[in-house]
């Protein structure tokens, strides 16, 4: 298992895969892999979409994704 944070100036759904997972600043678990992480309606954000390899992380060192304001 992997781990992820994703970071956005608000508070937002995050959408792993098409799926939800949980919230902005939130520890979320995913499958070691390549994921499509977006934070769903409205797309006031940018970029539209990331998609990282998740590999190596641990609950103490998680993969960080950012997103900024659009």
């Amino acid at each position: 298992m992997e781990f992820i944070i994703v970071r956005f100036h608000d508070p937002r759904a995050v959408f792993v895969d098409g799926m939800p997972m949980g919230q902005t600043g939130e520890k979320l678990r995913v499958e070691e892999g390549i994921h499509t992480i977006n934070l769903g309606d409205p797309r006031n954000y940018t970029p539209a979409w990331r998609r990282p390899q998740v590999e190596g992380t641990t609950s103490n060192a998680p993969l960080e994704v950012l997103f900024d304001p659009a």
